[in-house]
């Protein structure tokens, strides 16, 4: 059996697990040590594709000096946006030293398919990932790092990044209206799929009259740029040390009572009042009222993951109903976002 980010044996493809299967390279391994040197004058002698990373292809690029690890952005990833990114990151990486920006400026590059990947490259950073490590050991760190990034995203006064939106800038009745319809078209409309559908319509209803209701009234107006997905496989430790936050692909303006929400119930073993507690002795934003907004932004923060049930053409994928039922699941009890 293929172990995920194995390379094919004409190195044009890279197993994608069982779900996805084989998929093709944007670069191959050579194409990536040409561009490398090309673009960043580093002196790489070998690259290996890394499994992390699941919208861009990630490598790791041994070079004479030291190890670096070079993203290539997913072709509708604009320079614009990757220079956001990075002016941000840099900001953070000042008071959160845990934070991995990247080191150069960002190089866009045609592929064979004639389609334009930006290239951005970072040092490497050895540690295991988040989902090694007690939940307890994790909050305890991440929580004041995050409130650190918060305040200094606020004091940086960034507006939206170029092309992105706010969680909360539509109703989700409007994407689900749309999600909705292809998993139908897709699976019809038997008695699983019709009890899979009215509890994420539940849902998607209680969820959109809070969050309107508190966006009228004013109380979400404490939003700034956020790193946009501290899952914990994009958090790194040695020694039950966080020594890395990686990957800020995904940053953008949001409510800040979003992303702590989101941390608050990433794992069942962590207290979202211990959570909110801790950011707000870490200096966090968000004043003492808001720990209200922790559940029904979690459940918001859940059906985001409506986005990875259609595909660019807005049909429903083979999996649709599988994470459609998760989706469900979790909206039905308590959140639990890794």
């Amino acid at each position: 059996m293929s172990a995920y980010a194995e390379l094919s044996s004409d190195g044009g493809r890279f197993w994608d697990g069982d779900d996805w299967g084989w998929r093709p390279l944007w670069m191959t391994a050579g194409q990536v040590v040409e561009h490398a040197r090309a673009c960043f004058g580093v002196d790489v002698r070998t690259a290996r594709m890394l499994a992390e990373g699941l919208l861009n292809q990630t490598w790791l690029l041994h070079c004479s000096d030291r190890d670096r690890v070079l993203r290539i952005g997913r072709p509708e990833r604009s320079l614009e946006q990757v220079l956001y990114e990075q002016t941000l990151s840099r900001a953070w990486a000042i008071g959160v030293p845990q934070l991995i920006a990247a080191e150069t400026a960002p190089a866009p590059v045609t592929s064979e398919q004639d389609q334009v990947h930006v290239l951005s490259l970072f040092p490497f950073r050895p540690g295991v990932p988040g989902t090694d490590v007690p939940a307890a050991t994790r909050l305890t760190q991440l929580v004041p790092a995050m409130a650190t990034m918060h305040r200094t995203a606020e004091e940086l006064g960034l507006g939206q990044r170029p092309g992105m939106s706010s969680v909360d800038d539509e109703p989700v009745a409007l994407r689900w209206a749309a999600v909705r319809r292809a998993v139908e078209d897709r699976f019809g409309h038997g008695a699983n799929v019709r009890q899979t559908i009215g509890k994420v319509d539940r849902a998607v209803e209680e969820v959109d009259t809070q969050i309107q209701r508190w966006r009228a009234s004013g109380r979400l107006e404490r939003r700034a740029a956020v790193h946009g997905d501290l899952n914990v496989r994009n958090q790194l430790y040695a020694d039950g040390v966080l020594v890395g936050i990686i990957d800020t692909d995904d940053c953008r303006v949001e409510p800040l009572i979003w992303e702590v929400a989101g941390l608050a119930y990433s794992d069942p073993a962590v207290s979202p009042d211990a959570a909110w507690e801790l950011y707000r002795q870490a200096g966090g934003s968000l004043p003492p009222a808001d720990r209200e907004m922790l559940l029904p932004f979690a459940r918001l923060g859940t059906l985001s993951e409506l986005q990875w049930i259609t595909d660019d053409a807005g049909t429903a994928t083979h999996l649709a109903l599988r994470i459609l039922g998760a989706i469900a699941d979790d909206l039905s009890g308590i959140p639990a976002r890794g």
